[in-house]
């Protein structure tokens, strides 16, 4: 089984995810928010990591087998993103088609709720009994690389203008001797979060990668670069066994009573929130210190 925690974003990854590399990049790249209009928290992540952007770590997995983290730093406008997303969409499609799909196999009635599982809903216009399940995850997958590859510009400045002020933190997970990716993870700070809030937008395992806790050493990484995180946090399917085991594992627990980024917000019906707070756990940061760049 697969691990992932990217479906709860579906309906905001139009927001989240799509940019790609347009003709005013050079403008977008150099796009600079007055330190007035962001938060404090915002402000001091920017002062921290003003010389450095990018980076790569190498570590070892719970087998001893050598892997390399690829990292960057950077706002919603950058083109590094529509890169990022290039090279990890079809791993992103093809795991988060199969969470999906097995959440509507336990939950049919959420169909209707939105996102990439609306585009599956004239595949139950016959009774749950006559879903083709196949054509469910095929849909699903079309869907997500079609969110992947979306021109954000098509959005409109109003869409944009609330993610301007956000950071974005993206890494990639590969074998050292090979060069196959493994996995990656996405985050973003923005105004609205707490001081010390990193949201972790998604986290993806390769299925045949699952037992070498890759989504640790991810976790991690974030740590090692902005080691003045205080929590993060995200959410995932209830039906999502081995993400909630993985964040457990990493030290996470079950948020109950979640505040959610009015950016961007999602029905809560269906899902749950996983938090992890480096005053009550140091596993991640025990890992941390074991990524050498």
């Amino acid at each position: 089984m697969s691990f992932n925690n990217y479906s709860p974003f579906c309906v905001v990854l139009v927001f989240v995810y799509s940019v790609i590399i347009c003709k005013e990049s050079k403008q977008m790249n150099n796009h600079n928010v007055p330190q007035s209009t962001l938060s404090p928290w915002l402000i001091d992540v920017k002062k921290a990591t003003i010389s450095k952007k990018a980076g790569q770590f190498i570590t070892n997995d719970t087998s001893g087998s050598p892997v390399v983290i690829d990292w960057q730093i950077t706002d919603i406008l950058s083109s590094d993103i529509a890169a990022f997303k290039q090279n990890v969409c079809d791993l992103a499609a093809e795991v988060t088609a199969t969470i999906e799909t097995q959440f509507l196999r336990a939950h049919p009635e959420a169909v209707s709720q939105g996102g990439f599982l609306q585009t599956c809903e004239p595949l139950f216009a016959h009774g749950i009994e006559n879903v083709d399940w196949q054509a469910v995850e095929k849909t699903i997958q079309t869907s997500i690389k079609q969110f992947y590859l979306m021109d954000i510009s098509k959005f409109g400045t109003d869409i944009i203008n609330k993610l301007a002020d956000d950071i974005y933190l993206f890494a990639s997970i590969k074998d050292q001797k090979t060069g196959t990716l493994l996995g990656f993870i996405m985050s973003s700070i923005t105004p609205a979060l707490p001081y010390g809030d990193i949201k972790v937008i998604n986290v993806v395992i390769a299925p045949e990668e699952q037992d070498r806790e890759l989504e640790k050493i991810l976790f991690s990484t974030i740590l090692n670069i902005i080691p003045s995180v205080k929590r993060l946090f995200t959410i995932t399917r209830p039906t999502n066994s081995p993400a909630i085991a993985a964040y457990k594992r990493c030290g996470f627990t079950q948020d109950r009573n979640p505040v959610q980024d009015p950016n961007h917000k999602v029905a809560m019906e269906h899902f749950v929130i996983f938090e992890y707070k480096t005053e009550q756990s140091d596993i991640l940061q025990k890992t941390a210190t074991t990524l050498i760049d």
